[in-house]
């Protein structure tokens, strides 16, 4: 033990090293840095973004970059940066005692594609079908033309008739308790169009089960976002609660719930556009918008003409999305005004 914490302590001391050529440099915890990507540069436009990170695994330093994909050894990052220092390290901790194949092996950084590591999205799933492909008479394609979806999502949703068999062929040891009933299916992807995650929405038992059943398909400790595979971080971003509602409005992702702040935590963008659904009378949203405005985020506060609870309903009613964009744009606040528009918009 001692032993791997002479090794952590060596690699914390060259990390410590190098920061003075990584941009945006910050120290976040005992094992976690973070900075703007070396290999890739993290963004042209934004000399602020910081998408590197350097964490713990296992007994080792590892880096990794959220915006090009790349990980690697720290040994490896070193190496990219700086030789000299590089053939320091690498004596160091064969002086520890370290020996064989490890963090310090001689691997070669291999930089991604233009397309930065994006990949081919799964386009045939087991006990599913994609929505464009049913016929106009098909219910799961009625209930979708009833909701008002955007035809262009159509290609992006799923049919099946049995979300248990479905489930099962993506997740075979879910240990979940399903019913095997027809829903719509959101997938969820992440920003290197990996699934990550599916949501069923009941078609025909929605009285008796709950509406929505959301299994995840790779294990993480991450906060689900729905819409990462297709919102551009170099332009404002805005968050919304359901996936169905993030469909109507440009470059915007959903948070599957009312915890909009942990998803703008999640985010990495310029500018972010909290779009809370319009429940003055809902304990839960009240405190949640309250929190968001003392956190000093921009958040939708929506305007007494608007009786509608979420974006699907407003379009429903029959305000257009372009409306709905503009409304969004000029009922937009932070801080004080922020306080002020809330106070009159809540009624509890």
């Amino acid at each position: 033990m001692l032993q791997y914490e002479t090794m952590l302590h060596t690699d914390s001391k060259y990390i410590k090293l190098v920061s003075s050529r990584l941009r945006n440099f910050k120290q976040k915890d005992a094992y976690l840095w973070n900075f703007s990507c070396p290999i890739c540069g993290d963004s042209q436009k934004n000399k602020l973004k910081a998408r590197g990170y350097v964490f713990k695994k296992g007994n080792d330093l590892f880096y990794r970059c959220h915006n090009c994909g790349i990980g690697t050894s720290l040994a490896n990052l070193l190496k990219n940066l700086d030789t000299a220092l590089h053939s320091e390290y690498v004596l160091e901790r064969y002086k520890t005692g370290e020996s064989g194949v490890k963090n310090y092996s001689n691997e070669a950084i291999s930089v991604p594609s233009p397309k930065f590591g994006r990949l081919q999205k799964s386009k045939v799933f087991e006990h599913a079908e994609w929505i464009n492909k049913l016929s106009s008479e098909h219910f799961c394609l009625v209930y979708a033309s009833k909701r008002l979806i955007p035809t262009q999502f159509y290609d992006k949703l799923l049919f099946t008739s049995h979300y248990k068999q479905f489930i099962t062929s993506l997740v075979p040891n879910h240990g979940k308790q399903l019913l095997d009933d027809a829903r719509l299916v959101i997938p969820f992807y992440n920003v290197y169009n990996e699934l990550i995650a599916v949501s069923g929405r009941a078609l025909e038992t929605s009285d008796k089960t709950l509406r929505y059943v959301t299994i995840r398909v790779k294990e993480s400790d991450d906060k689900l976002i729905y819409g990462l595979d297709r919102v551009d971080l170099d332009k404002p971003v805005k968050i919304v609660e359901g996936p169905i509602d993030s469909m109507f409005l440009s470059n915007c992702v959903a948070s599957g719930d009312a915890n909009l702040t942990i998803v703008a935590k999640d985010i990495d963008c310029a500018k972010k556009i909290l779009i809370f659904d319009n429940e003055p009378r809902n304990k839960e949203i009240v405190k949640m918008m309250q929190d968001a405005i003392k956190s000093g985020h921009n958040i939708v506060i929506w305007p007494d003409t608007i009786k509608s609870k979420d974006i699907n309903e407003m379009v429903m009613s029959g305000i257009s999305v372009d409306e709905i964009e503009s409304i969004i744009s000029t009922n937009s606040f932070t801080d004080i005004k922020a306080q002020m528009r809330f106070v009159s918009w809540k009624k509890i």
